[in-house]
């Protein structure tokens, strides 16, 4: 009998949630997720699960990078939010409700952010266009790039309300990256190294630099500036110090612009790092010096172009 009444009590309480369930269900089918962003909250009282549904939409947007700017955009957005459906389920005693967010009036409250960066990328982009000089085009480039930042920031809002993730206006976003990086890749960077027969630096340099959008290789048949990067192992000390082998190496670095023959920048970095093996201690302080040669070659080559 007793066994009996455990069944009973489970078969109810399965019940209770297929019935529940059902409910959620018939709610939701008035908000289809191509058209709402929804999330569902439950609690004792029905204010409680209200606001707590609330505040799982608002949680979405708050995973995202806050700026200044962003907070009152995203309180314009999440003004349009509403508690839109709730009701008690008897068996549990809970009230349950869904917050409800429409996708396309929410986007339409982002496009207004978007005129006046748009307005400024487009005319950069225009002036890259119609630009001969090389140099010229990249000091329009650098102007883009915080601006890019910014839109980057407002895309990410907008694929999140977006159902399919997109962005806004992904075609004009599209012409104005391409102008942006076509402006970086059309300054030709050769890259010439010198002394202790090692690529570890030289990789790590060319993919820093490329990474900026530069186009930098070895044996440029035609190239705007030289990389000159010499490199030397100070010193390879034996397990002395935790039992491993440390490597001492350095790097001079020079940049030199090919028309005019001018060197603009030099300078030196130090690198040290230990392993079980010499080799791979040289390796790695190499790879250190690398690491830390790409932003001051960045920065370098960028106050450069902008005194041209």
């Amino acid at each position: 009998m007793k066994k009996l009444s455990v069944l009973c009590a489970c078969a109810f309480a399965l019940a209770a949630c297929a019935g529940n369930k059902n409910i959620l269900n018939e709610k939701m089918a008035k908000y289809p997720a191509d058209k709402y962003i929804t999330k569902i909250a439950s609690a004792p009282e029905k204010e409680a699960a209200k606001q707590a549904a609330l505040k799982d939409l608002r949680a979405l947007f708050d995973r995202l990078p806050k700026t200044q700017e962003s907070v009152p955009r995203r309180e314009s957005i999440l003004a349009r939010a509403a508690a839109v459906q709730w009701w008690k389920d008897k068996p549990s005693g809970k009230y349950y409700a869904i917050a409800a967010l429409e996708r396309a009036g929410a986007q339409q409250t982002m496009q207004p952010f978007y005129a006046p960066i748009d307005g400024k990328l487009a005319a950069l982009a225009k002036r890259i266009g119609n630009e001969q000089d090389k140099f010229v085009r990249v000091k329009d480039a650098m102007q883009m790039q915080p601006l890019l930042e910014q839109r980057a920031a407002l895309d990410a809002e907008y694929r999140l309300l977006a159902f399919d993730s997109s962005a806004y206006d992904e075609d004009k976003l599209y012409a104005f990256r391409s102008a942006f990086n076509k402006a970086f890749y059309d300054i030709k960077i050769n890259c010439v190294l010198t002394g202790t027969d090692d690529d570890a630096v030289k990789t790590a340099i060319i993919d820093g630099l490329n990474g900026m959008g530069f186009a930098v290789g070895e044996d440029l048949p035609v190239a705007d500036m030289q990389l000159s990067i010499n490199t030397k192992v100070t010193k390879i000390s034996s397990k002395t110090t935790d039992g491993l082998y440390w490597a001492d190496s350095t790097a001079t670095v020079a940049l030199k612009d090919i028309r005019t023959g001018g060197v603009f920048a030099t300078f030196s970095k130090f690198g040290r790092d230990g392993s079980g093996r010499p080799e791979e201690a040289r390796r790695r302080s190499m790879i250190a010096i690398g690491a830390d040669s790409v932003p001051v070659i960045k920065q370098k080559l960028l106050e450069y172009i902008q005194r041209k």
